[in-house]
């Protein structure tokens, strides 16, 4: 584990050497965050289609689910009113705990299947998506 950290490392302090490639936003249903499935052609030989596929899909159905709104929302939408947006100072919205999923994800990604490829995938709150 503490080597693929390191290769991970590695890899994001090597990252300004190599090849950015951008996986491009969907706006084909507004405005949500969600990611373009087209499988970008700088990839090929270095990574299976099918794991980017997966790796897009599930973000875009975790993002998906941050910007749900439910009854949750709506309660920390009103305890935010009530107590002039202090009880976020206490508590993390629900979008902040999905965010984090999201992180831990990639991360879990990185160490599975990118880094051992020589990929490295950037949490898009950072700076976009990019392989």
């Amino acid at each position: 584990m503490a080597t693929e950290f390191h290769n991970i490392e590695e890899l994001r302090h090597n990252a300004s050497l190599i090849t950015k490639v951008f996986i491009q936003r969907d706006y084909s249903e507004g405005t949500v965050c969600r990611f373009q499935n087209k499988f970008p052609s700088e990839l090929n030989n270095r990574i299976e289609r099918t794991f980017l596929e997966e790796t897009v899909k599930t973000l875009n159905s975790c993002y998906a689910e941050a910007e749900k709104i439910g009854g949750q929302s709506y309660l920390e939408g009103c305890l935010a009113c009530a107590t002039a947006y202090i009880i976020f100072l206490c508590m993390e919205t629900r979008y902040e705990k999905v965010l984090k999923k999201i992180s831990s994800y990639i991360q879990e990604q990185n160490e599975k299947i990118y880094a051992p490829r020589g990929l490295l995938l950037t949490d898009p709150i950072e700076r976009g998506m990019r392989v």
